[in-house]
């Protein structure tokens, strides 16, 4: 390493991280389901930060990115979702206002590293990730964190020609498309806002509305000619907070079958300092009963390092609401083989583990994706 260079986290073992307890039954099954099960992760960062959060915004302006292909790997994931978004704070503070040209850099530089590096392979489709678990690769399926296009409806097209098959509708606040969840006065989808729901359904661009306001998640449902996914959202009846999700709008999601995805954010679902997996698997056994074992899938929106820092250097949370270092257990993409061992430890049969694991994204796939 030259001495401009940027010192980068760990993709392996950045801190020590449990792994769920079986017994001696529960382990052979876990090892036999893993010969077998496609791993779907429908909301991941995949993007290695630095070992110092507040150099990020360095990092990311010199256009040397790197992409956690080993950490991937390590955590057993057939497909991960790239969910692109951290270029956009080289020209604002807020992911809302992330810049078209900034997210679209971003995403062409993860497809030439892709290409070069031979260390996976771009997929669009169902098929394609049914392909990587048939030939041992692993598949990087390009995502937005939200549309950055402004007001610019044919920039739709732009990202679908760059492989993005799925993208939340807004971040935290108002675009041109609708409401995010922060916003004050929540007035759901702008007619702009249906016009693009319209060509993403035409595009077959899965549509997101993990970050959207309740009345916008409730329109994208009602608009929409396809299915729409809460890609990274936890339950509010457990977990009451701005970016939890009622039952209303989880069950209205399901009914037009559409997928949710649970997040393992740290500190997003516990004020325990010590909290681990355990917080996350309540979530998956919440939204099982509440819409169904076919609607429930795995969004970690987990990233390569330090996802704390990240709240609190970049995203400007209080130290007080941090409580806990790291999420014991499934702290990075590395850790994705513990959520299936924490379902076997819930009492999932191998069918259920199969849909949570990855089939219930493959069938919300190809119902949606072209």
């Amino acid at each position: 390493m030259t001495d401009n260079e940027i010192p980068l986290a760990r993709e392996i073992g950045r801190v020590p991280s449990m792994t769920v307890a079986l017994d001696q039954e529960e382990e052979l099954r876990f090892q036999r389901l893993m010969e077998d099960i496609i791993m779907i992760d429908v909301h991941q960062h995949p993007f290695v930060c630095p070992e110092d959060m507040e150099r990020l915004v360095e990092l990311l302006r010199g256009n040397k990115y790197k992409w956690g292909y080993e950490a991937v790997k390590q955590g057993g994931w057939t497909a991960v979702a790239t969910s692109n978004a951290f270029r956009g704070f080289i020209n604002t503070h807020d992911m809302s206002f992330t810049r078209f040209q900034d997210l679209q850099a971003e995403v062409g530089l993860m497809l030439s590293d892709l290409n070069l590096s031979g260390k996976a392979v771009l997929v669009g489709n169902a098929d394609e990730i049914e392909a990587c678990k048939q030939h041992g690769a692993v598949g990087f399926l390009p995502t937005l964190e939200h549309l950055a296009i402004g007001n610019e409806i044919d920039r739709l097209d732009i990202y679908h020609g760059m492989g993005i098959r799925l993208a939340g509708l807004t971040y935290t606040r108002k675009n041109y498309i609708g409401d995010g969840q922060n916003e004050r006065n929540d007035g759901g989808l702008s007619d702009f806002g249906i016009e693009v729901v319209n060509r993403m359904n035409s595009l077959g661009m899965a549509i997101d509305v993990s970050h959207a306001s309740f009345r916008t998640a409730m329109d994208a449902v009602q608009f929409s000619k396809t299915p729409v996914t809460f890609s990274h959202n936890a339950s509010y009846t457990l977990r009451p907070t701005a970016r939890t999700r009622n039952d209303e709008e989880l069950a209205a999601c399901a009914k037009e079958g559409g997928l949710i995805a649970i997040t393992a954010v740290p500190n997003s679902l516990s004020d325990d300092p010590n909290q681990d997996i355990g917080c996350v698997l309540d979530h998956y056994d919440y939204m099982v009963k509440l819409v169904g074992v076919d609607h429930v899938a795995i969004g970690t929106d987990t990233n390569i390092g330090d996802h704390v820092a990240f709240h609190r250097v970049m995203l400007g949370r209080n130290a007080d609401e941090l409580p806990a270092p790291y999420l014991d257990g499934l702290e990075s993409p590395e850790d994705g083989k513990n959520i299936i061992r924490g379902l076997i430890s819930r009492g999932y049969s191998d069918a259920d583990v199969t849909k949570l694991a990855g089939g219930n994204a493959l069938q919300f796939f190809r119902r949606v994706m072209a």
